[in-house]
């Protein structure tokens, strides 16, 4: 199962969505979910009367009345004139456009003081007033007989009454000058004994709805503000705020806020434009492709137009022209997400639940619109686009917190790889220096001891007594020595750049070991050696030949010699080869100083710093670094053994001529 889940990513959350959407359904639709409703009963209009005095238990019953067999186009109704007043049949009504009319419901009840609540819904916003048995009962917006003068309200008004003489006696006022489709519609009226508001309970949770909006907006932009500043959680958060204030419009319960009818009216249609513009803006972060660009600017550029309109036009323009910026909405929505799922075929985890949310929201909204147009039935619509939207708000919320978490965890991994390289780079700089200094001190002491043989030297063979042959020759051996020195460490400098550049070519022959090491003893060992050390030899007969290049094992030897002669004093230098499983072993060893063991791992880097036994800094720290390439590049392989004062050896290998005939 799980394996299934991993490589069909985008199925299983198109199913999941599937899944929540029919759970919602079944969890709106089923009465054993929701609380007793009460018994409503219907009833019509008879001679002008609704009589309602046969019906039983008004207590527990709601009374719902279809509009009369008359109406008033185009006349408000009053105590005054409704005798005089000329009425049209209701069968007309679709053929007249009236944008304010008046209606009348007459209805009989016992005779008692019972109080009644009534209620009258109308299609769409309207401003209404309604008189009972004479008095003005109630009012909502400001009815007029043009736009100017009317500020329409909701679609619903109610007020309380009683009966005089066994009948109430009611005339509604409605006026809608706003949408160019429709101008006023004719009323229903519901009537029970309950004293509660039938549409308090709605806009209650209207405000709980708003107020989840708003605190996901509130908590989106802290993430923003605080931790990441990725555009996306700050386009999501600007659409939680207006999603809060459509909830608020389209629950009604702006009308507890000092909103007028007009501005409420413009703000439910500004709501979808600026909706549209940041869930837009939001799903950017995951479109690619020419194709989702046009469709995303489109969408953007369609709604500001329609924006423009909705701001600075007049309300009967842009609701006439709405039909044009839905249909633009529904061709920009169906192909766009549809393209935008089969590009993530396989989301990342923060993509499967921004996905999830977007399929249970859209199938949502198309399983309304089925059910608005009566495709499940004449049955009562329950639409679940609420529930919808806040999962659709959870799931994106949470995704964009995966998101921030994964910025930031790439944030933080990066910096403390800046760190690290800060670190690396300030520790290179720091060898540098002392590299710099090291060198500097190392070339100016035997030029100083050559500088002061040489003026004494001098002296000597000027003096006008016979020259004491034997202290010339002394100085003059040790005058060679620190030249000698002098051009080893230049050469390490000059080597290590041919390394880094990769100028450092090996020119390999077939040659013979023990040549090479007699060779480099013969010609550098007499002048190094200034320390008084004896020299073994012991080098196995009859060694096969290596492929090789001779003036760079002959540096590696020389070099190990150096070292192990500046580190011992009268003691003995000994150096060896032999043949061991197909390689020539080369090891030179001194009975000096000897390496303290938590330096024996760093030898072989670069820059490290050698000590003679009283603990001053010599050498340029290359030696050992330039051997160990060298050899390397002979495919053998160097090590080191020491002991703190007992002396250290190194070794080497290099491969006989009959197993590496080619340079490796």
């Amino acid at each position: 199962m799980k394996k299934f889940i991993y490589n069909h990513k985008l199925l299983s959350v198109i199913l999941a969505a599937l899944s929540t959407v029919a759970v919602l359904t079944v969890f709106v639709n089923y009465d054993f979910l929701k609380d007793e409703p009460q018994k409503s009963i219907n009833v019509t209009e008879q001679g002008g009367i609704y009589d309602l005095t046969d019906i039983d238990s008004l207590e527990q019953t709601v009374i719902k009345l279809a509009p009369g067999a008359a109406y008033y186009p185009n006349i408000y109704l009053t105590p005054e004139n409704f005798d005089t007043a000329i009425s049209e049949s209701t069968e007309y009504f679709e053929e007249i456009r009236a944008d304010y009319l008046s209606q009348r419901f007459v209805l009989k009840v016992p005779e008692n003081k019972d109080v009644y609540s009534i209620t009258l819904k109308l299609s769409g916003r309207h401003a209404m007033r309604v008189y009972a048995n004479g008095k003005l009962a109630a009012q909502t917006g400001q009815a007029g007989t043009t736009k100017q003068e009317t500020e329409v309200w909701e679609n619903n008004i109610t007020f309380h009454g009683s009966a005089v003489n066994g009948e109430i006696d009611i005339l509604l006022n409605s006026a809608q000058f706003y949408h160019a489709k429709r101008g006023a519609s004719l009323a229903e009226l519901s009537l029970s004994k309950n004293e509660t508001d039938p549409f308090f309970f709605g806009r209650i949770k209207g405000i709980a709805i708003m107020g989840a909006f708003l605190c996901a907006a509130v908590l989106l932009l802290g993430v923003y503000l605080m931790l990441s500043h990725t555009r996306a959680t700050l386009y999501f958060a600007a659409a939680c705020i207006v999603m809060a204030l459509r909830e608020c419009l389209q629950s009604q319960a702006w009308i507890y806020f000092p909103i007028s009818g007009r501005l409420s009216f413009m703000l439910e249609y500004l709501s979808v434009v600026l909706l549209t513009i940041f869930l837009t803006l939001y799903l950017t972060q995951y479109t690619s492709g020419k194709f989702l660009q046009v469709v995303q600017y489109t969408a953007i550029i369609g709604s500001c137009i329609y924006g423009v309109c909705v701001l600075f036009g007049d309300s009967l323009f842009y609701t006439s022209v709405l039909k044009y910026y839905q249909f633009l909405l529904v061709a920009c929505i169906i192909p766009g997400i549809t393209v935008l799922f089969l590009k993530m075929r396989k989301p990342i985890k923060e993509q499967m639940t921004a996905i999830y949310g977007i399929a249970v929201f859209y199938i949502s909204a198309l399983y309304d619109i089925l059910m608005y147009s009566d495709i499940f039935g004449d049955g009562p619509n329950v639409p679940i686009s609420e529930i919808a939207m806040l999962i659709f708000v959870v799931a994106q919320a949470v995704s964009l917190f995966q998101m921030n978490s994964r910025v930031l965890a790439e944030a933080k991994e990066a910096e403390q790889k800046l760190e690290a390289e800060k670190i690396a780079l300030e520790s290179l700089n720091r060898l540098k220096t002392e590299f710099l200094g090291n060198v500097s001190h190392e070339l100016k002491t035997p030029l100083t001891v050559m500088s002061g043989y040489a003026q004494t030297t001098r002296q000597l063979a000027q003096n006008s007594n016979v020259p004491e042959c034997g202290e010339v020759s002394r100085r003059m051996t040790l005058i060679s020595s620190e030249a000698e020195r002098l051009s080893l460490m230049v050469g390490q400098i000059l080597d290590v750049t041919r390394m880094e550049e990769g100028r450092m070519v090996m020119e390999p022959v077939r040659c013979y070991v023990d040549e090479i090491i007699h060779t480099a003893v013969e010609t550098h060992y007499p002048i190094l050696n200034k320390n008084r050390n004896r020299l073994d030899i012991r080098i196995e007969s009859g060694l096969p030949a290596v492929y090789a290049d001779p003036a760079r094992i002959s540096q590696v030897v020389v070099n190990l010699i150096s070292n192990a002669v500046r580190f011992t004093s009268d003691g003995v230098i000994t150096i060896s080869a032999k043949n061991e499983n197909d390689k020539i072993l080369v090891s030179v060893s001194d009975t000096g100083a000897g390496i303290a063991e938590e330096q024996l791992s760093h030898v072989f880097e670069r820059y490290n710093k050698k000590q003679k036994s009283g603990g001053q800094d010599t050498g340029t720290g290359l030696g050992l670094y330039i051997c160990k390439h060298i050899v390397e590049q002979h495919c053998g392989e160097i090590r080191i053994e020491s002991e703190k004062g007992r002396g250290t050896s190194v070794f080497f290998t290099l491969p006989a001529c009959e197993t590496n005939t080619v340079s490796c």
